[in-house]
């Protein structure tokens, strides 16, 4: 979730992430909107607060997958697109903490009338540390952050949290596929989503070692 903070309008469907800031608001104004929908669709007790629990979810998913996928799509279909994807991964990470939060306060909002899901079991610490991790990229996807920690403690941070975040994604989605296999597109999403990191990481794998002196 890092990299240049302005770039140019190329593409424009990647537009509202040209600046940070711009993604930022789009990521939350799309997300109020479909709190707000669903909540007029499904009405503002439990059950209504519970659908905007998963619609806002799904707000902030593709965008973690985009922010997830951008350098390993660079590395293995080098193109303009491709670039012009990587380019504006700070923007997409971004975006993807804000609807992430705004996910989080609907969860606290549901709580309200049910607060089981705030019983500090094994599901509520995974969650919970995985929003510690967003907070934590988010305050840290900047120049001056990065600087700080220096470059090898701030990479850690970030890959640390992209794993954590997809392994919390994966569990989330398995167990909903165990109950009701309609939500299998998410779970494929994310299997695809692994073999393109691995496949990205071998490359790089082969490439240094291709270019090792021969003894």
């Amino acid at each position: 979730m890092e990299d240049a903070p302005t770039v140019r309008a190329y593409p424009l469907w990647l537009a509202w992430a040209n600046r940070p800031r711009r993604a930022v608001a789009c990521a939350f104004a799309l997300s109020l909107g479909v709190l707000l929908g669903s909540l007029a669709l499904n009405g503002t007790a439990a059950l209504g607060w519970r659908m905007a629990t998963r619609h806002t979810a799904q707000v902030a998913f593709p965008l973690f997958l985009a922010a997830f996928l951008a350098s390993s799509i660079a590395r293995l279909w080098p193109g303009p697109l491709s670039r012009a994807l990587l380019a504006r991964r700070r923007a997409l990470g971004l975006a993807f903490a804000t609807a992430q939060l705004v996910h989080g306060a609907t969860i606290l909002l549901y709580a309200r009338h049910a607060r089981e899901i705030l019983v500090p079991d094994f599901n509520f610490v995974g969650g919970a540390v995985g929003f510690l991790f967003v907070l934590a990229m988010a305050a840290t996807s900047n120049d001056a952050a990065q600087q700080r920690l220096g470059a090898g403690a701030w990479r850690a941070l970030h890959r640390t949290g992209q794993t954590y975040l997809f392994v919390i994604f994966a569990v989330t989605y398995a167990g909903r596929v165990a109950v009701d296999r309609a939500w299998w597109p998410g779970l494929a999403l994310l299997v695809a989503a692994l073999a393109i990191r691995v496949s990205a990481a071998l490359q790089s794998r082969s490439l240094r070692s291709s270019t090792l002196p021969i003894e």
